[in-house]
């Protein structure tokens, strides 16, 4: 998700990778002319993202006024953000453009595509560094942003950006971005909690979509109701790794998430080895006489947000999905009394009866969705955002 401004531009998250021509693979450069003032033109150039541009970043990052939109913790030091870049670099999927403006960074945007059920969207990210601001850079960067998407085959643009931020919401909305949902006091700024808008913008026609009653006529049936006794909640230990690889390769399953199987043995450990407590990452799973019967992973942000994100749900749509979800969204509400978060935020599709059902039931509430964010099943489906509380 992206926080920007145009021309007070920063955005999240900036996704940095080379800006590579898609179909020849050789570094892209393209010249624009920007004028500002009175009669005062300036040479804008566009080239990849290196190593050396940490310094500038570490600047862009530390600054105050940039800082509350970018939403991050400062002071950061260069060399944290140059092994950050290093790793952007390494990773390479997403596509990053740098500005120049009379040979000297002004700010660049990435375009991230996502994967699996989304692989057909991507994420904007943008940042334009505050002495630039006003002088069409971040307009320039946003244009070569949509036209990179369309060059990569996504079909929609995405983006994040906080309550306030107007300047980037007006730059948004003349390049045709709609605000689709908000969840509300996400992140600190400026002394207050306060909303987070998600936009999107359509680059090709997602069709066919799915209707409410489609939706509803797809969804497996749910296996009566049995004695809770025996369902519990708690932590994965490593013995139960077959049983996560049998979960995630359960075609009905995950159509709650991005995964898309066949998922390898190798992928399910790695995914289990990426949970770490003490850096936030969390997972709760349901089990019946010792059946995993589901799981929900999640991120426990530090301030400025100090909210719980919900990455991944996932139930056994053929043994008792909702007492499963039930479960698993009663776990996580006792995890946010016990350690003093304010709230929970989690994107389910709308085919997900079970899981929407439980946050339903559980007091959550929805104020939009992500459109056509999923496509399972030959469909393009919708993605709502869910808050509690």
């Amino acid at each position: 998700m992206s926080k920007i401004a145009d021309e007070s531009a920063v955005s999240q998250p900036i996704l940095h990778a080379p800006f590579i021509d898609p179909q020849n693979n050789y570094f892209l450069e393209v010249i624009w002319f920007v004028s500002w003032g009175v009669g005062l033109s300036s040479q804008l150039k566009f080239r990849s993202l290196s190593v050396e541009d940490a310094d500038w970043i570490a600047e862009v990052e530390n600054d105050p006024e940039t800082a509350k939109y970018y939403i991050s913790v400062y002071p950061r030091t260069e060399h944290e953000i140059r092994e950050s870049v290093k790793k952007w670099l390494e990773d390479g999927r997403e596509k990053q453009l740098v500005a120049e403006l009379d040979g000297e960074p002004a700010g660049c945007v990435s375009v991230g595509p996502s994967t699996g059920r989304s692989r057909h969207v991507a994420w904007l990210g943008i940042f334009v560094r505050r002495k630039h601001w006003g002088k069409g850079v971040g307009s320039a960067l946003t244009e070569e942003a949509v036209k990179l998407a369309k060059a990569l085959g996504c079909r929609r643009l995405m983006l994040g950006t906080t309550e306030g931020n107007d300047r980037a919401m007006n730059l948004y909305k003349k390049f045709g971005f709609e605000i689709e949902t908000h969840v509300s006091e996400e992140a600190y700024v400026d002394g207050c909690w306060r909303k987070s808008y998600i936009m999107g913008l359509e680059l090709t026609p997602c069709e066919p979509k799915i209707s409410e009653s489609l939706a509803d006529s797809k969804m497996p049936f749910s296996s009566p109701e049995k004695s809770v006794a025996n369902v519990v909640v708690k932590q994965l230990m490593d013995g139960d790794l077959e049983q996560i690889h049998r979960l995630q390769n359960c075609p009905e399953s995950t159509k709650s998430s991005r995964k898309i199987p066949p998922i390898t043995k190798e992928q399910t450990k790695k995914w289990y080895e990426a949970l770490k407590s003490m850096s936030g990452r969390h997972c709760l799973a349901c089990f019946e006489n010792n059946k995993l019967l589901g799981y929900l992973r999640f991120v426990a942000r530090p301030l400025p947000y100090s909210n719980l994100n919900i990455e991944e749900m996932i139930v056994d749509v053929n043994e008792r999905p909702e007492e499963a979800a039930d479960a698993l969204i009663t776990a996580i509400k006792g995890f946010k009394e016990r350690y003093g978060y304010r709230r929970i935020f989690g994107y389910i599709p709308q085919t997900s009866t079970a899981i929407v059902k439980a946050l339903k039931n559980h007091g959550f509430k929805t104020n939009g969705a992500m459109k056509s964010y999923y496509f399972t099943d030959g469909y393009y489906v919708d993605v709502s955002s869910y808050e509690y509380p």
